[in-house]
């Protein structure tokens, strides 16, 4: 039992911030993260079932908007 939860807690995708990113701005779309580290999503020219495919892997996985915001914090600071 033990070997095929591990089985499938490796074959679980990943979350990449950075392609989620950029999956944003090629729909149209922006972001900016403001003071308090407020996360600010641009949409309003972007497609609404493209944003709707966009927008689905973070609704109900806060972890995600976090990773988020660490990757937009690692580009202004120059890391990434």
């Amino acid at each position: 039992m033990a070997t095929q939860m591990h089985e499938v807690a490796q074959a679980a995708p990943t979350f990449d911030a950075a392609a989620w990113l950029a999956a944003l701005v090629q729909i149209g779309g922006g972001y900016a993260l403001a003071s308090g580290r407020k996360l600010w999503l641009v949409v309003e020219d972007c497609d609404y079932d493209d944003l709707a495919s966009v927008m689905r892997p973070l609704i109900g996985n806060p972890d995600r908007a976090e990773a988020i915001r660490v990757a937009i914090e690692r580009r202004q600071n120059g890391d990434a």
